[in-house]
């Protein structure tokens, strides 16, 4: 039997000392884990994927009545079937407990400043194939609930019938947001930005998430997503009131 969304702890501590005595084979090699860390952008090439960090197994609990009413978030989200060239694995994830927190990841790859729809819904699917590739457990989808472009476009990613993986250990309960780019190697968009703080704080009202339960990923764990400038950003949006 396999785990569900799960992943190994980080094995990167000595690094050093290994590559001082390894082969060019063997460098290659480490360098490659290194690569599926975290969602750290520190040291990474430019067509580097990034490593999501998985959360361990939370039991399954009952899914919510589908009579209950929700406020609308956006009748204008991007469903998930208009990208993904494949669906969810149900088996290999847990039911979404009642949503508590929001966290706000970037991806970390090479910079994303094209408006182009086509480009966004391909950049979707690279990232939904590298999280589902990854092992040594097998993954059931894109780790992220939500996406939103340089366009300020919103997508569907992973239902949200089925918990996210996007911060080890934290995962129930916790709706994960990609804005897509890098925001160690660009800035945000005006549009991105306006679609940001919408977007975000409609998901709030719906779920009824205070302020002090919305985060960046690197308020949760070491990482550097999601990278200077849109963390510089949420941190402004929190204090100017703007999710309160």
């Amino acid at each position: 039997m396999h785990s569900k969304d799960t992943t190994q702890p980080d094995q990167l501590n000595g690094l050093e000392s290994v590559l001082a005595a390894a082969s060019t084979r063997r460098l290659f090699l480490l360098g490659s884990l290194a690569f599926l860390a975290g969602c750290s952008t520190t040291g990474t090439s430019s067509d580097d994927l990034p490593g999501v960090i998985w959360n361990k197994n939370a039991p399954a609990p009952r899914p919510r009545s589908s009579s209950a009413r929700q406020p609308q978030i956006d009748g204008n989200v991007i469903q998930r079937s208009t990208w993904a060239k494949g669906s969810p694995i149900p088996a290999n994830m847990n039911r979404m407990v009642p949503v508590k927190r929001i966290t706000i990841h970037h991806d970390g790859m090479d910079a994303f400043t094209s408006t182009s729809r086509d480009a966004a819904a391909a950049r979707l699917e690279k990232i939904r194939r590298a999280h589902l590739s990854r092992g040594p457990q097998r993954w059931g989808d894109i780790g992220y609930h939500y996406a939103i472009d340089p366009a300020g476009r919103v997508w569907e990613c992973r239902p949200l019938t089925w918990q996210g993986a996007h911060v080890k250990n934290q995962n129930p309960g916790n709706l994960g947001i990609l804005v897509m780019g890098n925001y160690d190697r660009q800035q945000m968009t005006v549009v991105q930005k306006q679609a940001v703080d919408r977007f975000v704080s409609e998901t709030m009202r719906r779920y009824r998430v205070g302020p002090r339960n919305l985060h960046t990923h690197q308020e949760l764990a070491p990482t550097a997503c999601p990278g200077r400038s849109l963390q510089a950003f949420m941190v402004q949006s929190r204090s100017n009131g703007t999710f309160a």
